[in-house]
């Protein structure tokens, strides 16, 4: 699956927990996820800084110039939370997806619940290549 259509793939298969997704949908999505995110940071570190000399510019003046300053950087901020609220559950069934592909349960995801371990488990598991080509093959079913 190519980059674009592994994202596409993401968004189509918004709430699809049963099937499988191959390591390159998987990677390809977190890769694309990780692009965007970087843009909405060093957007933040842009208008953080202009707000932040915005702020010591207006120092002894009203106060309302450094609050109409922070208006882009509270934009940015939410538009990067909706963002991230968006792309949960389908992150979440990209990853129960991908577990089932390396053969394993998708009960495994709640070992992202322990501490450091749970998630170094789940980067290993989501590392491991496909166990079953046939899907005839697949004990559990999916």
């Amino acid at each position: 699956m190519g980059f674009v259509e592994a994202y596409k793939s993401f968004w189509r298969n918004y709430a699809n927990f049963s099937g499988r997704a191959s390591r390159s949908e998987y990677w390809y999505t977190v890769l694309w996820n990780g692009m965007i995110s970087a843009i909405f940071y060093i957007l933040a570190l842009i208008f953080g800084l202009s707000t932040f000399l915005a702020f010591a510019a207006s120092m002894g003046e009203t106060e309302v110039s450094g609050v109409a300053a922070m208006g882009p950087l509270l934009t940015i901020g939410i538009i990067f939370w909706l963002y991230g609220i968006a792309i949960l559950i389908p992150s979440l069934s990209l990853l129960i997806r991908r577990i089932r592909d390396t053969g394993k349960s998708p009960w495994l995801i709640f070992l992202t619940f322990i501490p450091f371990v749970g998630s170094i488990i789940i980067l290993v598991l989501t590392l491991l290549p496909s166990e079953y080509a046939d899907f005839d093959a697949d004990p559990y079913g999916y």
